[in-house]
């Protein structure tokens, strides 16, 4: 299997804004919608409409094993979440849930609707992306959007069901890694 590439590269951690420079603007506030500038798209994923079923093929057995999880269910749905599959692991004394979801919107307007107020810019596989964690509960889980086709984006969540068994950036590398898995094998299926 070809090694994956993906740039994740840790976790922001919501903090105090910057001071702003003397003479300088002030920062955007964060009750502003963040504004992204995606590098174009290598290619178009096949993710439109696909139902649980597909999600759930979307990680091979060695990518399972890498991310140390197995199976894969359809998610529970609960009101009008979106398609996908969870697939649970555990790595040492960690256990969490990692779920590959299908939002039918593009990642652009969808990551303005983040409850994140510093969402991180970044790319998976060439493909742009960001990442984010709820602020307030960073603890529980890191979640990467990947912009995978014209008003499509792939939602990896990473959730941490043993508290503190892994930090931020732990979190955030794993959901990097699940999302470089499910792009790769998207990007075969192409």
């Amino acid at each position: 299997m070809a090694a994956t590439a993906v740039s994740l590269t840790g976790c922001t951690v919501n903090g105090p804004d910057p001071a702003p420079e003397p003479g300088g603007t002030t920062p955007t506030s964060s009750a502003e919608p963040a504004s992204f500038d995606f590098p174009a798209r290598p290619a178009e994923l096949p993710i439109a409409g696909k139902q649980d079923a597909d999600v759930c093929t979307w990680l091979a057995s060695e990518q399972k094993a890498q991310l140390e999880v197995g199976g894969g269910r359809p998610v529970v749905k609960s009101g009008n979440n979106y398609n996908g599959c969870t697939f649970l692991g555990q790595s040492g004394r960690a256990q969490y849930g990692i779920s590959l979801r299908v939002v039918p919107e593009g990642l652009d307007a969808f990551a303005k609707k983040l409850a994140d107020s510093a969402p991180a810019q970044d790319q998976v596989n060439g493909f742009g992306a960001v990442r984010s964690q709820v602020p307030g509960a960073e603890g529980l889980g890191c979640a990467v959007f990947v912009d995978a086709a014209e008003g499509q984006t792939l939602y990896v969540d990473m959730t941490l069901t043993t508290p503190g068994a892994m930090d931020d950036q732990q979190m955030c590398e794993k959901a990097g890694q699940a999302a470089a898995a499910a792009v790769t094998t998207l990007q075969a299926k192409g």
